[in-house]
């Protein structure tokens, strides 16, 4: 049965997603958002704990000051990326892509704009953002911020007057219960974590809450090597030291197995990957 459902996420990752080869080096994804086709990451920061002031108008100018003209201040973990887009496309276009990922999620859109009644692209590049990459022509950005459980997304395009495409995200991490549960009953599976097990007082909150829906609760060890062999042996003594330390917590319905390096559009450039599969709805 697991074998099965983690043939179909390698296919299912394998197929639906593109990831370019010179993304920054300790970049990644983060989960919510698929990216743009062909696009790679420039720009990439984490912080763990975040007072976020999160931008819900244009930018504009009070006595001679810019400024936002409505934000609302947050906190969470805050994960941002910034990709380059490949030549030939247009900001609509890429903004039009995200959009869709959210809408199908039924995010709850808290403020778009787009063009100059964004304001200054200046602002929203080195004030908001803190990336000057993103300063580009102000008719070519469009903005929007979105709020799905547990997460609030921003997400920014804009076309440099080097013809060079931007799209930046945003996403502040408000309640991770929520919106891993939220993933998971939607899509069957979630990476939990990057080049290292998984946070163990996280995982019992999350198997305590998806225990109400399915006993079927997967925990799979992606791992390179370098061969395939090797991938496999450091996948498995990895899934053993999973295991072991699972022993103790109240997670004893829950399944470690390894693949090693078979998955390679879920490792990328990541050493390890450990993802959880589940039965969940």
């Amino acid at each position: 049965m697991w074998l099965t459902r983690i043939c179909s996420l390698i296919l299912v990752l394998g197929s639906s997603i593109a990831y370019a080869t010179d993304d920054l080096t300790g970049s990644a994804d983060d989960g919510v958002l698929e990216r743009f086709r062909g696009s790679w990451i420039v720009n990439y920061k984490t912080a763990p704990l975040t007072d976020y002031a999160l931008p819900l108008g244009g930018v504009e100018q009070v006595n001679g000051v810019e400024r936002l003209e409505r934000e609302e201040r947050i906190t969470g973990r805050l994960t941002r990326i910034s990709y380059r887009i490949p030549e030939g496309n247009k900001t609509r276009k890429v903004f039009n892509f995200f959009k869709t990922q959210l809408e199908m999620k039924k995010a709850e859109i808290l403020f778009s704009c787009q063009g100059r009644e964004c304001g200054s692209s200046n602002y929203w590049a080195n004030d908001v953002f803190d990336f000057s990459k993103l300063y580009g022509v102000e008719r070519s950005q469009y903005y929007l911020a979105a709020r799905l459980p547990g997460v609030t997304v921003l997400m920014y395009t804009v076309e440099r007057g080097n013809r060079k495409l931007y799209a930046h995200i945003d996403v502040i991490e408000t309640d991770a219960v929520a919106r891993i549960t939220t993933t998971i009953k939607r899509e069957g599976y979630v990476g939990l974590s990057v080049n290292q097990l998984p946070d163990m007082g996280l995982l019992e909150k999350l198997v305590s809450q998806l225990e109400t829906h399915t006993q079927d609760i997967t925990l799979v060890v992606h791992h390179k090597g370098e061969t395939l062999a090797l991938g496999g042996e450091l996948g498995t003594a990895k899934a053993l030291q999973l295991r072991q330390a699972l022993t103790g917590r109240q997670m004893a319905g829950v399944s470690v197995q390894s693949v090693g390096a078979l998955a390679p559009s879920v490792l990328k450039q990541n050493q390890m990957v450990v993802v959880l599969v589940s039965g969940a709805p």
